[in-house]
């Protein structure tokens, strides 16, 4: 079998929904080919002739125009599209979530595909919004645990880490706990925060160290909090959201306290592996609490890495993806 993934050029998707699974795909006699789609449309026109050739094509988190992907429905055998991003959707900062040409591109898109796959339970939600019954599998954005260090011990001393990695476009999640910071950098001299990112991010209350995300420094950055932030608003872009932040957190052991809102609360089971906070009152007791028990942060780590290895490990999600190729291709099925 043969698979082609047409992904956005110009982000990190591809990371964690694409090229992770390629060493187990190819394990099982499958052949994929990542081909980013960039430039014009006419040279985008190009690649496509290629797809007759391969069994699946698999579009990545791409809204295409109805021309455009009717002539990838003229070529392609099947069509696999993945969604980890709330893309019918316009971003938390818009004034309003709605867009009439992304709905019916989406739904265009989805109608026209054989199979979709969505990230979490809301995306699924969504496509079955625009296609009823539907074909659509919920696998969720995963890592392989093997490549994260684990933390080897919940930090007691000087200095308490609270750390956040994110795009500077996610920064403003993280402006709404201003009065949070404030709060904690009154009460606990010895906590800071970490920001990881392409932007910055200052508090008036809470030391800050801003940083540079690097992925050769990733690990490091990750085992060096004691706490992870995940805030994010209730909004449909944020519900779209797959949480691969938050699972790199617990795969270190590091316990989260997050909103619960979409994925949110299917990754953290609140008082187990981190914390749910709603309200700022909320976000700092529970992150008092944290703060001045090594004990718990420990336990909590302990079972977040026990999560992330149970529901969101690339063995896991590698089994689920091949069984939907097997679907579509049922006479390529491997032994």
């Amino acid at each position: 079998m043969r698979i082609m993934f047409l992904t956005h050029s110009s982000d990190q998707g591809h990371r964690f929904r694409v090229e992770q699974y390629f060493p187990y795909l190819k394990a099982h006699q499958v052949e994929p080919k990542w081909q980013p789609l960039a430039g014009s449309v006419m040279d985008r026109f190009s690649v496509y002739r290629e797809l007759p050739s391969y069994d699946v094509v698999c579009i990545q988190r791409r809204l295409l125009s109805p021309i455009e992907f009717c002539w990838i429905r003229r070529k392609a055998p099947k069509i696999l599209f993945d969604l980890d991003d709330a893309i019918m959707y316009r971003s938390s900062s818009s004034s309003t979530p709605y867009s009439f040409s992304r709905w019916f591109k989406f739904r265009w898109m989805v109608r026209m595909s054989d199979i979709v796959i969505a990230g979490n339970k809301f995306l699924k939600g969504e496509v079955l919004k625009a296609a009823p019954g539907k074909s659509v599998f919920v696998i969720p954005t995963a890592i392989d645990p093997n490549l994260y260090p684990k933390k080897k011990e919940a930090s007691g001393g000087a200095e308490i880490v609270l750390g956040w990695i994110g795009t500077k476009g996610n920064l403003r999640y993280l402006r709404r706990l201003d009065p949070v910071f404030e709060s904690l950098g009154r009460r606990f001299s010895h906590a800071r925060l970490k920001i990881v990112s392409d932007g910055r991010f200052d508090s008036a209350r809470l030391p800050v160290t801003n940083k540079s995300w690097a992925l050769e420094e990733e690990n490091e950055d990750l085992i060096s909090f004691d706490i992870g932030l995940m805030p994010l608003d209730d909004h449909p872009w944020s519900k779209g959201k797959c949480g691969v932040k938050m699972i790199q957190y617990l795969s270190v052991g590091v316990p989260v306290v997050c909103d619960p809102v979409g994925i949110n609360r299917d990754i953290v089971e609140d008082g187990a592996n981190g914390f749910w906070a709603a309200t700022d009152r909320e976000w700092v007791d529970r992150l008092s609490t944290l703060i001045q028990n090594p004990a718990l942060r420990q336990q909590m780590g302990l079972k977040g890495i026990e999560t992330v290895e149970k529901e969101y490990s690339l063995a896991v999600t590698s089994e689920k993806f091949l069984r939907v190729l097997q679907i579509l291709v049922p006479d390529r099925r491997t032994p």
